[in-house]
């Protein structure tokens, strides 16, 4: 069974119409956010106990030149930065989950996940942005990383660029919806074939 987690109203109205096995699917509106998407988590465990993987699809913002508007992302690095908590905590806190690449056209970047839309690459002039030169944002990515680790489970990423993360970015991101949609119902389509 895989779970495949999708943030926004948005991105769920135009997946309902992928047709799924539902003996080998789930797709489900989690809302945006960690503490949403976690729970989305929890609830597709707790009801399907064969749950073998996430696939979490959706839109990401881009924080680096080299990620475009509708370039496909497979993060491997998922990195949580709300707040810093040192010397009480590390930070910022980084999960790294290689999981077998589903399109060959997709590219490698690290996530960042914030609740908020990011207006600039909080890395931008730092150790951490030279180790990360490809790097997006999202809502919700280190939470579901995080609940797949713990829990042993497959875990994959599936995100369109939808804007830089500048000030526009919340304006961008429902034109950006609309014109990728055809995109990411295919991708979702393809990649719950592909398992």
């Amino acid at each position: 069974m895989t779970g495949i987690v999708c943030p926004s109203i948005f991105e769920y109205r135009f997946l309902r119409s992928v047709k799924l096995d539902p003996r080998r699917a789930k797709l489900v509106l989690s809302g945006m956010g960690k503490v949403r998407s976690l729970h989305a988590c929890h609830e597709l465990a707790r009801k399907h106990p064969s749950l073998k993987r996430i696939l979490l699809v959706g839109y990401a913002g881009s924080l680096s030149p080299g990620l475009k508007m509708g370039d496909l992302i497979e993060p491997d690095v998922f990195i949580e930065q709300d707040y810093d908590a040192r010397p009480f905590e590390q930070f910022p806190h980084r999960i790294r989950f290689v999981s077998k690449k589903l399109f060959r056209h997709s590219k490698r970047a690290a996530l960042l996940t914030q609740d908020r839309f990011l207006k600039e690459n909080p890395f931008k002039g730092t150790a951490l942005g030279r180790r990360y030169p490809r790097l997006a944002c999202d809502m919700e990515s280190y939470a579901v990383a995080f609940f797949c680790r713990s829990k042993k489970i497959g875990f994959y990423v599936l995100k369109f660029i939808s804007d830089s993360a500048d000030g526009s970015a919340d304006h961008d991101f429902l034109k950006a919806c609309r014109a990728l949609a055809p995109q990411l119902r295919r991708v979702v389509s393809e990649a719950t074939k592909a398992f």
